[in-house]
């Protein structure tokens, strides 16, 4: 992990100081409940590392090290009182893109992980929309190891924060791993 951190911090220095400009609260002084960590590059700080102690793939790490990246871009200020990401997650794939060319350029991916990078930095908050296990694993069933992935990244993202409602998804993840399993025994 630290080999990718070091890598776009330095090739992708821009993105990064927008990334630790981009706070998550209102203004000065006040607290999103959401993300006490306030600055979106904390945040990813935290979220890679959870990916790296729990020693999840490449992919998947890649994925959380450029999952919010797009939050600059969408930020917004909602009736002066909260701030809002809409589209992040499209933003932060579009944007992810070239980036994802680039380490594959540089030997750090292969090209046919691109696309399933794309795809989980697309749906990362996905799992958090969805309340059915069933849905989802109806959804994927002909995809259960991606699922797995989504699943993964979800995780770290979860756990990367400082929030009054930290890691709220863990026993649907857990359900949702359950069942993947299940189905492929099946």
């Amino acid at each position: 992990m630290f080999e990718l951190i070091e890598w776009f911090s330095k090739k992708y220095a821009n993105i990064k100081w927008d990334m630790q400009k981009c706070h998550h609260s209102f203004a000065k002084g006040e607290v999103n409940p959401y993300h006490i960590e306030d600055d979106c590059w904390s945040h990813t700080m935290l979220v890679c590392k959870v990916c790296e102690l729990r020693g999840y793939s490449r992919a998947v790490q890649i994925a959380c090290l450029l999952h919010d990246i797009g939050k600059p871009k969408a930020r917004e200020i909602k009736h002066k009182q909260y701030v809002f990401f809409k589209g992040h997650e499209e933003i932060s794939a579009q944007m992810a893109k070239p980036i994802l060319q680039d380490m594959a350029n540089d030997g750090l991916i292969k090209k046919s992980e691109i696309d399933v990078i794309l795809e989980l930095i697309l749906k990362h908050g996905y799992l958090q929309r969805k309340e059915s296990v069933d849905e989802m694993v109806e959804e994927f069933k002909d995809r259960l190891d991606f699922l797995k992935l989504l699943v993964e990244v979800s995780e770290c993202d979860d756990i990367g924060r400082f929030a009054q409602s930290s890691n709220r998804g863990a026993e649907f993840r857990v359900k949702l791993l359950e069942r993947c399993e299940e189905e492929k025994i099946n």
